[in-house]
């Protein structure tokens, strides 16, 4: 009896393991199975030679700005779902049989199961972070600057797609050959990536004094207030930089209307025009980073012109000697009133004497009271500070800081207010031909005399330089 039941349960487990074993292989009743299929991807990194064909110049990336530590491809059918995706790891790519740094290729031969023959499938790369669906897709920023999507080795890459390249276009088939892992199905070509962040570079200044200003549009206010500051300043010197409207999202695939760049819906922006204050007062002076070595920021793309991305810059002004006598202070404040530069508030009475009321009838030591001048330097808060500004029409420049700001433009993408991906942007101040506003957000449409020359410079990372002239 025993030895019955025992043969009745083993015939049945064996039954049970033949069936289960035929759907494994057959996937679904009555389907034919498609076994495992080998593929053959490579792809290709924005390195040195930059990827995008349309711009001229090529600018050299760090090897954190282009290392690939992860990544996971995606075969997707004609109905837009993913048949089959696999992520590859750092151990992986390190250990592929072929790759060449002076061109960033990496080849791979990587298993790939759920497919069928003679059936053509999209094929999307995704570097260095995660996603469903990335062609589709948005990425969200969960800190300034695009973090954390710009980390060291670890920046986010996908498919490029733009005027030259069709980020869709890559496609694979597969055929019983491919079983073999030596003849593994070729990708239709290299695939080829790009950041999904603009880099800005911290600017530089070719301008070291105030230029005298020979354009045309010039008004008679404008060329003497220009005067008087060549006259008076000695030099300026570049001292720091902040970056304003910097957007919280992007679409993980570039994508485009005709030849607009187009941005996700719902975008914030960090570090708004707003947090930097108003036309007399300074806010999170934080902001600002001081010049130092090398500096970069990343960001993700923009085209809003109505929050376009832009850089402030901060200069420190040096008057003369003569400029400073008798000056309110010594640690470089100084003022201006109806565009001409003054020292102190008395030389301001002097040049006015002739004017029956001037400020409300305030004396000249009870308006410098209100800056609460101590030890040579002011000491009124930025609330202060403000109210004095807006109540007597005279800016106040403390420490000698002067602000001007730039749109950050594209040489190439056709129109202005836009930046894109993977590229890299350098704003170089070729000439100052006034002093600026004495705030960040100083407003220059009641004293129109900011002149800045700027040169802006694009390259493939990819590389905008751009040449400021400030006024």
């Amino acid at each position: 009896m025993n030895l019955l039941v025992m043969s009745l349960v083993s015939a049945a487990a064996l039954t049970f393991t033949s069936c289960s074993s035929n759907d494994d292989l057959a996937g679904n009743a009555g389907q034919e199975k498609i076994g495992e299929f080998y593929m053959t991807l490579t792809v290709q990194t924005p390195n040195a030679n930059g990827t995008r064909t349309v711009q001229s110049n090529k600018y050299n990336a760090t090897a954190a700005e282009s290392n690939i530590t992860s990544g996971t491809f995606y075969l997707v059918d004609a109905t837009g779902n993913i048949v089959y995706q696999k992520t590859i790891s750092g151990t992986e790519f390190a250990n592929v049989s072929f790759k060449d740094e002076g061109t960033g290729k990496t080849q791979l031969l990587v298993p790939v199961q759920n497919v069928q023959a003679n059936t053509e499938y999209k094929v999307y790369f995704l570097a260095n972070a995660t996603d469903a669906k990335p062609w589709e897709n948005v990425f969200t920023a969960t800190e300034k600057f695009a973090k954390p999507y710009v980390e060291d080795n670890k920046f986010a890459m996908f498919n490029e797609n733009d005027k030259s390249v069709d980020g869709n276009s890559y496609t694979v088939q597969f055929t019983d050959a491919n079983k073999d892992s030596n003849n593994g199905a070729k990708v239709s070509g290299t695939i080829k990536l790009e950041r999904l962040v603009a880099r800005i570079d911290q600017p530089t200044s070719e301008a070291t004094t105030i230029k005298a200003y020979t354009k045309e549009d010039a008004t008679d206010a404008e060329k003497k207030a220009m005067e008087d500051a060549r006259a008076k300043v000695e030099s300026v010197n570049l001292t720091g930089y902040a970056i304003s409207n910097l957007t919280n999202k992007t679409n993980i695939m570039q994508k485009w209307n005709d030849a607009d760049l187009l941005i996700p819906d719902g975008i914030t922006y960090y570090q708004p025009k707003s947090e930097f204050g108003t036309a007399t007062r300074m806010d999170n002076a934080e902001y600002f980073n001081e010049i130092g070595e090398d500096a970069k920021d990343y960001v993700f793309e923009n085209n809003n012109s109505e929050n376009a991305t832009f850089m402030y810059f901060e200069y420190t002004v040096k008057l003369t000697d003569a400029a400073n006598q008798g000056a309110d202070c010594t640690d470089g404040t100084f003022y201006r009133y109806n565009g001409v530069i003054y020292t102190s508030i008395n030389a301001i009475y002097e040049a006015y004497k002739d004017q029956p009321v001037l400020f409300g009838g305030k004396s000249a030591d009870a308006l410098k009271a209100e800056l609460k001048i101590v030890d040579g330097k002011i000491t009124a808060t930025e609330e202060e500070l403000s109210a004095f500004r807006a109540n007597n029409t005279i800016e106040v420049f403390r420490a000698g800081k002067t602000y001007y700001k730039q749109t950050i433009k594209d040489n190439f993408i056709g129109y202005e207010n836009a930046i894109q991906r993977n590229t890299v942007y350098q704003l170089n101040v070729k000439n100052l031909f006034n002093i600026g506003a004495d705030v960040p957000n100083g407003n220059t449409d009641k004293k129109p005399m900011y002149y800045l020359d700027v040169e802006v410079s694009v390259n493939p990372w990819v590389q905008n330089t751009q040449d400021v002239d400030l006024k």
